[in-house]
């Protein structure tokens, strides 16, 4: 996904503004600088990116200044990734990497800077340099830490590498672990360890298997997921018997070339579930449909499925519950601890429900998402009546870009009919949103 908020006119108009790479008067690169803007006009798209392999051949500041204005804002994405490696290629060299971090300072202080930053990070990512990554990271969070500070900047470059998964993406990914929002921020923590695990490298496994003790319930979650699904051994959390295994097979291990199965699979530490579906975040929301089409047996199992998994649910857990027909009631206006007070006063209030009229699917994912939970189990049985599906994909793709939150779709066929736009509302669903989905009768 690239970064595109401000068009690409306004992103040369800002690298242009924030430039301050310098002009060269070497003859040669004068006539090579000649022949690439020549080239860049060109209509094919394999013309252009044959001018960016011949044109970073000269490892100088106005290089890169002319890649960043005329490759990073190309309109094919081809041609882009082309001017994004050969970025990375250049910033090897002190005089191009020291000319990109004092552009990058300044695209941070300018009010429409964004993208030009982010084009000036995403090569300075992949810097080893030890001063130098201290000096980003100081930029990095404290442009985070300002009103102006947009967390999408950063999330949407460990995204991209993650696509790319090879060592540059390994060095970037590790840099950006090191910002004070790993830390901070839930939703950046598990974009970091989603970008990890697509990195085919055994350094990244590592790296994973040595984050098992610091993290907890859905991060750690995603890591036992890959780690099992990758080497089909179950030491669960056991973090000394994975490095052990590890450390016996890393030099012979060879990373799989068809893709890991997308479904959760059984690991030792899933006990508790919910229609199948593990229940191992520390911050849930339940949300039950109580339209009148859910009355008698289909009501009367959801909320007993409903009620024994938060019975289940350890103290150290912080839930909430969300009930909607044509309103939304939710229970408490914060995650409250599992404890044996809450379960029981959860337990009345979901038994007392009624029914009512309508299905305002809408509103109850967005109260649900206003709670800050890490999952939210949505359970209904009917189409939408407050919103178009697609209304609903496209706003909670945007919304959970940044936060992560797992959506798991619980499907409950009431008749025959309704199983189609179950399927067609409840599975993209979840699987735009880290979720999974169930279709239960």
């Amino acid at each position: 996904m690239q970064l595109r908020t401000i068009g690409q006119v306004s992103l040369i108009v800002v690298l242009s503004a924030v430039s301050g790479l310098g002009a060269d008067t070497d003859p040669v690169f004068r006539e090579a600088k000649q022949k690439f803007q020549v080239q860049m006009r060109k209509k094919a798209p394999a013309d252009r990116v044959e001018a960016i392999g011949a044109f970073v051949e000269f490892s100088k500041p106005e290089t890169a200044d002319l890649l960043l204005k005329k490759g990073v804002t190309d309109n094919d994405p081809l041609v882009r990734l082309a001017a994004q490696a050969a970025l990375r290629k250049l910033v090897a060299a002190n005089d191009v990497r020291d000319a990109l971090v004092e552009d990058f300072k300044r695209s941070l202080r300018k009010a429409m800077g964004t993208e030009s930053a982010a084009e000036l990070l995403r090569p300075l990512a992949t810097v080893e340099d030890e001063a130098v990554q201290t000096a980003l990271l100081k930029l990095l969070d404290d442009y985070l830490a300002s009103p102006k500070g947009n967390i999408a900047l950063p999330m949407t470059l460990i995204d991209d590498y993650a696509k790319l998964g090879d060592q540059d993406a390994l060095r970037a990914v590790t840099f950006f672990s090191k910002s004070k929002a790993f830390e901070a921020k839930f939703g950046y923590r598990r974009c970091v360890v989603q970008a990890m695990a697509q990195v085919r490298d055994p350094e990244a496994v590592t790296w994973l298997i040595l984050l098992i003790p610091q993290t907890n319930g859905l991060i750690q979650h995603d890591i036992i997921q890959y780690l099992t699904k990758l080497t089909t051994q179950q030491f669960a959390d056991n973090d000394r018997e994975w490095l052990k295994w590890w450390k016996e097979n890393q030099a012979k291990f060879q990373f799989p070339k068809a893709a890991l199965p997308a479904a959760d699979v059984p690991i030792g530490g899933d006990k508790l579930t919910y229609y199948g579906i593990p229940v191992c975040a520390k911050r849930i929301v339940f949300v039950l449909d109580t339209s009148g089409s859910m009355r008698g047996a289909p009501l009367d199992a959801a909320k007993n499925a409903l009620l024994q998994v938060v019975d289940k649910l350890p103290e150290a857990v912080h839930f909430d519950v969300v009930m909607f027909d044509r309103t939304v009631t939710v229970w408490q206006p914060r995650l409250l601890p599992a404890t044996t007070q809450a379960k029981d006063e959860i337990g009345r209030t979901v038994r007392n429900r009624t029914m009512g009229k309508g299905t305002v699917s809408f509103a109850a994912i967005e109260a649900a998402f206003k709670l800050e939970p890490e999952a939210i189990y949505f359970l209904s049985d009917g189409r939408p009546t407050d919103s178009e599906p697609d209304q609903i994909f496209n706003t909670f793709f945007a919304l959970n870009r940044t936060r992560r939150v797992s959506v798991h779709t619980i499907g409950v066929v009431t008749d025959r009919g309704n199983a189609a736009d179950l399927i067609l509302f409840m599975k993209p669903l979840a699987e735009q949103n880290f979720g999974s989905y169930r279709l239960v009768e």
